[in-house]
């Protein structure tokens, strides 16, 4: 009975092990990455009543509408925000589940006020960028 030393100690090569760390990592760090906050627009909603109108966006995690009008939000950010303040109603907030309670929103909902917390329009919610812009052109 002859055995070879070598028939046990098969090993993977060096530089295949490297290539797979690195791809375990760069896939880690992707979804490390994409569960970052997006930022952008503030859950502050104290400036609701002051000095310009302000669009709400009431959001709740726990559903997936309110994501696109998120989306929508920040599209119109940039034309809109020195004019119009752009503030998230967040459901895991209790100020936001108030406002919620308030103007009967839910997730995805848009509430536009004006500069004396008066509602010019809403709970709606938007299917397109388009009727966001609609929104906001109310508020001018």
């Amino acid at each position: 009975m002859t055995t070879s030393k070598n028939a046990g100690n098969k090993r993977i090569p060096g530089w295949i092990k490297t290539i797979f760390i690195i791809l375990l990592l760069g896939g880690m760090a992707l979804v490390v990455w994409q569960q970052l906050p997006r930022g952008g627009i503030s859950t502050d909603l104290t400036v609701i009543g002051t000095d310009r109108p302000t669009l709400v966006l009431t959001r709740d995690t726990n559903f997936v509408g309110g994501g696109e009008v998120l989306d929508f939000l920040r599209a119109a950010q940039a034309e809109y925000g020195e004019r119009v303040y752009l503030r998230i109603a967040h459901q895991g907030q209790e100020d936001g589940r108030a406002f919620a309670r308030e103007h009967q929103s839910r997730d995805g909902d848009l509430v536009l006020l004006d500069s004396d917390s008066r509602v010019i329009a809403g709970p709606l919610l938007p299917q397109s960028y388009a009727a966001v812009e609609a929104l906001l052109r109310q508020a001018e």
